[in-house]
């Protein structure tokens, strides 16, 4: 397995590069895949939000060993791609894995988008180095080729008994990962032909030995290679029961999350593709900016005199109520005894309890709740800790007594150095 690091400035051009005659698509997160066109503007959109990197490009290609042809299956291809982006640190972002049959060995394409979901930049630092610490801890977990040694002996060159030897020790590294027990590998090896004999200890019937016998040669699992002593075996066989039990309870684990998600979706307000402002239909991405608590820009939009209007749009915390303005709703206003955003102000004042971003002493910000008990106050009250959440009215009073406290402390401390 060897893998390549590559950036570059174009999704177009690395996008219509892998995607040739020859290709085969095992995996897209994030992107339209219908079409080359869908999955280059997909990149590219969420590219656009930081267009002040010059290279958000990320291509791989991984190649392997002839030797592991036979077990290249698509889905141990996607396996192995997507193991490798998790070493690398690549994740929480757009991909594509594609597969080409245009050379004898078998290789594919991992393309992915530098700019991740957050518009955060995923770094290459050490890249090279990470390449191949990763690689090797691949190579290592599922015996995979390694470019030296045993691997690059011709195996049609042979005479026995080297060849009876070196076929027993393919036989034996293509079965091991799917072992869990001496039975295991005993019976997987009998199905090609080769018989398995443990060596037991007098004194306590342990297995202390393992050798391997294939049309009457036989040879000792050390001789074979250091990896097949029997106490190696062991430990493959220790690490594949733990592999299998990760396995298994992620996968209870993914399925009580599938389930959950299901759950919520059933019981929440179905508005990702029926909400209109202004005749303008909000498509399922905009939608899921506007409950992240964010904002979009809607461009003319219908008002009731038949007029345009372009401007932000922002949705209480509950998704109960929509809000529009002209002026960025990230843009600091004075309110009260705060400078808080102006999204916040107008949530205060049509009566929501909201979580504000303020100004505070010394720099920095803070989160207090605010609200205005009847819209037609002037003082709103505030708490630093959510009012909606039944708590213990004394926990609650020495909360806000100690946030008091230190917005009063720092307050006279910023007077005294004016």
């Amino acid at each position: 397995m060897i893998a390549k690091n590559i950036k570059g400035k174009s999704f177009k051009g690395c996008v219509n590069y892998v995607m040739n005659d020859t290709v085969e698509l095992l995996e897209a997160e994030g992107v339209w895949a219908d079409n080359t066109k869908d999955m280059i503007r997909s990149f590219a959109m969420q590219r656009s939000g930081r267009k002040e990197i010059k290279q958000p490009v990320g291509h791989i290609p991984i190649s392997f060993s002839p030797e592991d042809k036979p077990r290249m299956t698509n889905e141990f291809m996607v396996q192995l791609a997507k193991e490798y982006m998790q070493e690398m640190g690549i994740k929480n972002t757009q991909y594509i894995v594609v597969r080409h049959h245009n050379a004898d060995n078998e290789h594919l394409h991992i393309v992915y988008n530098r700019i991740d979901n957050n518009l955060k930049l995923i770094s290459v630092n050490n890249d090279y180095k990470r390449n191949i610490r990763s690689c090797k801890k691949l190579k290592n977990k599922y015996n995979l080729t390694y470019g030296k040694g045993k691997e690059k002996v011709k195996r049609e060159k042979l005479d026995n008994p080297d060849k009876i030897k070196y076929y027993i020790h393919d036989a034996i590294k293509a079965v091991l990962p799917s072992c869990k027990t001496p039975a295991d590998l005993r019976f997987a090896l009998l199905k090609l032909g080769i018989e398995l004999e443990y060596k037991l200890k007098r004194t306590t019937n342990q297995i202390e030995g393992v050798s391997f016998q294939y049309n009457n040669v036989a040879f000792k699992g050390s001789k074979i290679d250091r990896k097949f002593s029997f106490g190696n075996l062991q430990k493959e066989f220790d690490r594949n029961i733990l592999e299998a039990r990760k396995k298994g309870r992620e996968e209870y684990l993914r399925e009580q999350a599938e389930q959950k998600t299901q759950d919520e979706a059933q019981r929440k307000p179905k508005t990702d593709s029926t909400f209109t402002v202004g005749g303008i239909k909000l498509s399922s991405e905009q939608m899921l900016v506007l409950k992240d608590g964010r904002y979009v820009y809607l461009e003319n939009m219908q008002k009731k005199d038949g007029s345009k209007l372009s401007a932000y749009l922002f949705f209480d915390s509950q998704i109960k109520q929509h809000f529009l303005t002209k002026q960025n709703p990230e843009s600091f206003v004075k309110y009260g005894q705060y400078e808080m955003r102006l999204m916040d102000k107008m949530k205060i004042e049509a009566g929501f309890i909201t979580k504000a971003k303020v100004k505070w002493w010394g720099g920095g910000y803070a989160y207090p709740y605010l609200w205005k008990t009847n819209k037609a106050d002037i003082d709103y009250p505030e708490s630093w800790g959510d009012p909606r959440v039944p708590k213990a009215k004394k926990e609650e009073k020495e909360i806000n007594k100690q946030q008091n406290n230190i917005y009063q402390n720092q307050k006279k401390n910023r007077g005294r150095k004016m």
